[in-house]
């Protein structure tokens, strides 16, 4: 056993192993995804003539290398298989459909026999695992075997597979690789439509190109780091003399002009009177664009119903808003309201007909 440890390392060390010391480890380039597309032939072992049980195979692989050392794929391989009813003296060979579907486990035996190795040129690798094989067109057994196959007591086209393998890859780059695969299958006698319940091997050589993808990308080499002497600091400079400057003399507040004007109405009149006091409005308006006016209209209790009264006061306040507004007072400097005869601002019930004008 010990002799054959050493024959295995020896291998690994012939395809680039190396010491911990290398720069670069294998495990950079994992993990990553592949697709392999296999060519080649397989061949059943039985008491028949092994060379005549030999058919052309196809086979496609996706799966996934989870580190350097440990990998999982999905095979399906097939085209035709061969059978033969043997102790007969004629030549019945029988071709039939055949399809096997394996999850195998990947071991790379490099990477465990050398994990350390600075180069993946070469991979080693071991696999196993178990499946279902699918078989059809019996056509040709049927025809060659006659009562024989009359004397069949089921034709399954379902079995099982169990397989061992091994591959031997070339990188030719980190993303292409080229490899060989040998495998041995384990397969129900019914798999070829033999009664003797012994079950059947076979041997299948493959040869295949693997493309990698789904690799991590490499992170980014650090920056050498350069000592380089501090240069000497500076003298300091001397501090400017900092002059405070002149504080501006405040602007005085200008206090606008006080401004009311009252316009007074005859009976159920609405209408401003006179003119003059519109102009000064306007005017005190001009002067002071940032302020505002509130227009009140009123009624007198004397005279009208409360309804009535309401009104008239309203319809006041809106007419001197609108005299302004035509003479050039924006609607927006002006609140208008009606207290109609609710509020007397004067004790005299004839002047509480009015409209009261105040600047804000």
């Amino acid at each position: 056993m010990k002799k054959i440890n050493h024959i295995l390392v020896a291998v690994a060390l012939l395809f680039g192993v190396s010491t911990a010391a290398q720069a670069q480890s294998v495990e950079d380039n994992y993990p990553y995804n592949f697709i392999t597309l296999q060519g080649g032939a397989q061949g059943t072992f039985t008491n028949y003539d092994f060379t005549k049980l030999l058919t052309p195979q196809a086979a496609v692989s996706f799966g996934r290398y989870f580190n350097s050392k440990i990998g999982a794929r999905l095979h399906v391989q097939g085209w035709q298989a061969k059978g033969a009813r043997p102790y007969t003296t004629l030549d019945n060979e029988y071709k039939f459909n055949a399809l096997t579907g394996d999850l195998d486990l990947l071991l790379n035996m490099t990477n465990i026999l050398a994990p350390n190795r600075s180069s993946d040129f070469f991979d080693w690798v071991l696999l196993g695992g178990f499946g279902v094989n699918f078989t059809g067109d019996y056509d040709e057994f049927r025809n060659a075997n006659g009562q024989y196959y009359k004397e069949l007591r089921t034709e399954r086209n379902r079995t099982h597979n169990l397989r061992l393998g091994t591959q031997f890859n070339v990188n030719l780059s980190k993303a292409v690789a080229l490899g060989l695969e040998v495998d041995v299958n384990n397969k129900s006698d019914e798999f070829n439509l033999k009664r003797n319940f012994n079950p059947d091997w076979q041997v299948a050589a493959l040869l295949g190109l693997t493309i990698k993808f789904g690799k991590k990308k490499a992170a980014p080499a650090p920056a050498p780091v350069v000592y380089e002497e501090p240069a000497p600091a500076p003298a300091p400079a001397p501090k400017p003399v900092v002059k405070p400057e002149p504080k501006p003399e405040p602007k005085p507040v200008v206090k606008p002009e006080p401004l009311e004007e009252t316009f007074f109405y005859n009976i159920r009149l609405s209408d401003p009177d006179p003119d003059a006091k519109l102009n000064r409005i306007v005017a005190w308006c001009k002067k002071y664009p940032q302020k505002g006016i509130t227009i009140k209209g009123y009624a007198d209790k004397g005279t009208g119903t409360p309804a009535l009264n309401v009104g008239y006061a309203k319809a006041r306040a809106e007419k001197v808003a609108k005299a302004l507004q035509e003479k050039g007072i924006s609607a927006d400097r002006m609140s208008v309201s009606s207290y109609g005869d609710t509020v007397q601002p004067f004790p005299e019930n004839d002047l509480n007909r009015c409209v009261i004008v105040v600047g804000e």
